[in-house]
């Protein structure tokens, strides 16, 4: 199906001030230097060719990415790293908690919204502003403070501990939350409460409480301002054969890191995270995606609301 050689690899879809990016590395041979994207926001139509073998895509590290030192092979998932890579990386450090002291940037905590039921804790550093909450798809959020990292991470496990929020929630569940969001008022009522439950409880002296709960709402950004279709494919894999598979259509939805695509074949969602690491072809966005291996998802016929604050 190629006609030449592919040039890039992805390295997946990231937020850039706001802004969702389909993100690529050049592949050995290419004169380009450096990671390079394009947006992918509502409306906005690509075509790709993906071909294997897939590949390492290195580690994000002082406001660029270094390619993996010895171009590593990794098998399908939503990983796009080898394990080397994956131990360098900070950001996974700070996650499993493999950070021992401060880190000298300024932290925020947030409380974000994916639906009803559906509250999680998290915290950012300062200078990622709202685009780490657009990667993580939340609908709204609110900050709760600022402060140094143990501080703001110890507080963090305490809101989770006391049953407030969680600290994690997977993307089956905020996906199959989209069917059914409340209005705009009533999902800011639902961070307020939310908001006003873990702000009452005591706070480290070395932290900077926000205050009232200051909503923003995502939903719009996302398109996510009507449903998504009552029906679509979701992609859980490629064929072994790579070099057959195609992704092609017409952004509906960009929410997090997963694409909702108006294609030639239906409504068809996939987590770009499962794409990186790819070599990339062009092909004309009304292609017929092939090789995918796909999961059928359909709106709930019947509304379950959860009442609990949790679960």
């Amino acid at each position: 199906m190629t006609t030449q050689p592919p040039a890039w690899r992805s390295t997946g879809l990231h937020w850039e001030s706001g802004i969702p990016t389909l993100t690529v590395l050049p592949l050995p041979g290419n004169p380009a230097d450096g990671e390079r994207g394009r947006p992918a926001g509502v409306g906005h139509r690509f075509g790709w060719q993906l071909v294997g073998p897939r590949g390492c895509i290195g580690v994000w590290t002082v406001g660029r990415r270094v390619p993996c030192p010895v171009g590593a092979a990794i098998p399908q998932g939503v990983d796009a790293q080898c394990p080397s890579c994956a131990a360098a990386d900070r950001g996974r450090a700070l996650a499993r908690d493999a950070v021992l002291g401060e880190d000298d940037r300024n932290w925020l905590l947030y409380l974000a919204w994916f639906g009803r039921g559906l509250v999680k804790i998290g915290l950012t550093a300062a200078d990622r502003g709202q685009d780490r909450l657009l990667e993580q798809g939340a609908i709204c959020y609110s900050l709760l403070a600022a402060g140094p990292f143990t501080a703001i991470r110890r507080t963090e496990q305490g809101i989770a501990q006391a049953g407030l929020a969680r600290e994690r929630i997977s993307s089956r569940a905020k996906a199959d939350a989209w069917w059914t969001l409340p209005d705009e008022h009533e999902r800011a009522e639902q961070v307020e409460k939310a908001h006003a439950a873990i702000t009452a409880v005591a706070w480290p002296s070395s932290l900077t409480p926000v205050g009232r709960a200051d909503v923003r709402d995502l939903a719009v950004v996302y398109g996510l301002d009507q449903p998504p279709p009552g029906t679509y494919a979701e992609v859980t894999g490629l064929d072994e054969h790579a070099d057959q598979a195609v992704l092609a259509g017409t952004v509906h939805a960009v929410v997090g890191r997963h694409l909702l695509l108006n294609t030639s074949a239906g409504p068809v969602l996939t987590d770009m995270r499962r794409l990186a690491g790819f070599s990339l072809a062009a092909v004309d966005a009304q292609t017929r995606p092939v090789g995918l291996h796909t999961s059928p998802r359909a709106r709930p016929r019947h509304r379950h609301e959860d009442h609990s604050p949790l679960f």
